[in-house]
């Protein structure tokens, strides 16, 4: 009986674990701003929610979603862990702290302006981005938030009547903020602008969407990792993101016409 109970012990040692087990655990950070992430009904949702979902299923990588300040978000990510968040733009500084993932996993619809409807006439039906920044709208802008090489070049050339919002992680409030009074226009990609708008039914008598006339096609996002995540496992999640990416699965998670 001793030996078979020796022999027992030995075999449930021995019995190599799935490959998914083995996998460290990847904290996923994200915060509130859908329709790309954010918490519906109690669980992570949004586009890019359900795009990093598939990458890391498909990698077989375990992973946890975790809601954070955006702000806080990033702090934590500068810390050597099996970390990522989802959806983050591509920058300089930030390449030099954090480590991204070796394509992106979206790209934005073109930006739009969303105004009150009350200064609406100041611009054209379909301007540019240099009318409507030269125009006598005032700005509103989130501090400290990058929108992207083409519009913050537009906005660094320009130098719009501006002012700097600290929201937290509300983005609706700039919305309230237009309706308010408090600034005339803000910018927004196409399918954050229709979201807010067709989600809040009382946005749409005060707020109106503005196509610009010379909107390029919008930025990319990536996955953004903290340096210190195990190199096997960035690995798989760049195999995982190409394989995706070469799929017909990748242009339905986009969801976009």
């Amino acid at each position: 009986m001793k030996k078979l109970r020796w022999i027992l012990v030995t075999l449930a040692f021995s019995i190599p674990c799935h490959a998914a087990s083995d996998s460290p655990e990847l904290t996923v950070y994200y915060f509130e701003r859908l329709p790309f992430f954010g918490t519906q009904n109690g669980q992570p949702a949004g586009l890019l929610i359900d795009i990093s979902k598939r990458i890391f299923d498909s990698a077989g990588i375990r992973h946890t979603f975790v809601q954070m300040p955006v702000r806080r978000l990033f702090d934590q990510l500068k810390d050597p862990r099996n970390a990522c968040t989802v959806g983050a733009l591509k920058t300089s500084d930030r390449a030099t702290v954090y480590t991204y993932s070796d394509d992106f996993i979206y790209q934005d619809m073109p930006f739009m302006a969303i105004i009150n409807t009350n200064r609406r006439r100041v611009i054209s039906e379909e301007p540019t981005v240099r009318e409507i920044l030269q125009s006598t709208l005032r700005l509103g802008v989130i501090e400290g938030y990058a929108y992207g090489e083409w519009l913050d070049t537009n906005m660094l050339k320009y130098a719009p009547n501006t002012q700097k919002i600290n929201i937290g992680d509300d983005t609706t409030k700039m919305h309230r903020m237009i309706m308010n009074g408090r600034f005339d226009y803000m910018f927004a990609v196409t399918e954050e602008a229709h979201y807010v708008i067709d989600n809040h039914p009382e946005y749409s008598p005060v707020l109106t969407t503005v196509k610009i006339a010379d909107a390029p096609v919008g930025n990319r996002r990536y996955l953004l990792c903290s340096k210190g995540i195990d190199d096997t496992l960035m690995q798989r999640i760049n195999n995982a993101v190409a394989q995706l990416k070469a799929s017909g699965e990748f242009k339905r998670l986009q969801k976009q016409p």
